[in-house]
């Protein structure tokens, strides 16, 4: 079964277009021809050209209506920084996010993503603190129209101070939240880890990850790095460091790809893009567009077959990359 996020505008379409037709088939040409011909077209042309112009009228009609169901939200894959889902909006958290990393591998149909975030509690007293991680329904900008909503984050796994800890999941209103909670002595530093995956297809397919029965097709990917929601965090963020790398035979030489905003080192199969001092804006988010190009091989190609193959491979072959750089960097 598919389960198509659009299901309800999509039946509100087909309603009103049907109660149209109705009314047309009760009051137009449709009920002329049920009824013996009395005149031939060169008899009554006045006639049938109204009726011809009716048609008309109504395909004008129906076809916008088609056009507009669906398309009130793009639904996209999100990758969300820790957010404080129980501050109130223009109230800012006493915890300074210091540093934040991601590194993604993207594949042809999934993008699988490590994020670190160092906080700093500024505050005199202890405190405990949750971190939550956006996914399905979120949107990119609040509840303002045609923005990019979330279709969900999946097989989040989550780490403090290098302690594995299983997530809780909330379900708020139309989004839901994968959280966790830390507790801060004054002046402590803390470090928050998740890694989760996304797939990219901007067809419809099914979210649920045991389902194996609809085949993502070939086409156009994207996913959005939201940064823009790591300013709950007091202060500016001093260091934000993006790495994402080309996997499963896809290079920036031989496939469609396009990044935004264009401020990135590029080598080989790797982009990278560093922010310092920063408090991001909506304009900060990063944006990676790509259409792989080739034959698709044995590439997961259902939501069941890419949890099994990122969960059980490439999350281990993530985390050892991100080990790689540690080395490489003293992060």
């Amino acid at each position: 079964m598919t389960i198509h996020r659009t299901s309800t505008r999509t039946t509100l379409g087909c309603m009103l277009v049907s109660s149209r037709l109705d009314y047309f088939v009760e009051n137009s040409f449709w009920r002329k021809i049920q009824t013996p011909r009395k005149k031939t077209l060169l008899e009554d042309p006045v006639g049938t050209l109204n009726s011809l112009r009716t048609i008309c009228l109504m395909i004008l009609t129906i076809a916008p209506l088609s056009q507009s169901i669906g398309q009130e939200k793009r639904y996209s894959a999100i990758i969300p920084a820790f957010h404080d889902r129980l501050t109130k909006s223009g109230r800012e958290s006493v915890l300074q996010l210091q540093r934040q990393r991601f590194v993604l591998f993207v594949y042809r149909n999934a993008v699988a993503v490590s994020s670190e975030a160092d906080f700093l509690n500024t505050g005199v007293d202890t405190l405990s603190q949750e971190f939550a991680l956006p996914s399905t329904g979120h949107g990119e900008i609040g509840d303002e129209p045609h923005h990019r909503i979330s279709n969900g984050i999946l097989s989040v796994q989550l780490w403090i101070e290098g302690q594995r800890i299983a997530p809780d999941l909330i379900h708020e209103s139309n989004e839901d939240w994968y959280t966790i909670r830390s507790r801060f002595a004054p002046a402590e530093h803390r470090r928050v880890k998740a890694v989760f995956w996304a797939q990219t297809s901007l067809a419809g397919v099914d979210s649920l990850q045991g389902l194996d029965t609809v085949v993502i097709p070939a086409g156009k990917r994207s996913f959005v790095l939201d940064l823009s929601h790591a300013t709950v965090w007091k202060n500016v963020i001093e260091a934000i460091d993006v790495t994402v790398v080309l996997k499963g035979g896809m290079s920036f030489q031989r496939d469609s790809v396009s990044c935004e905003p264009d401020t990135y080192h590029l080598q080989d199969s790797t982009i990278t893009w560093s922010l310092r001092n920063a408090k991001p804006s909506p304009g900060d988010n990063i944006v990676v567009s790509y259409t792989p190009s080739g034959r698709w091989g044995s590439a997961p190609n259902t939501m069941a077959r890419l949890e099994t193959y990122i969960v059980k491979t490439v999350y281990d072959r993530l985390l050892d990359y991100v080990k790689q750089i540690d080395g490489e960097h003293n992060y």
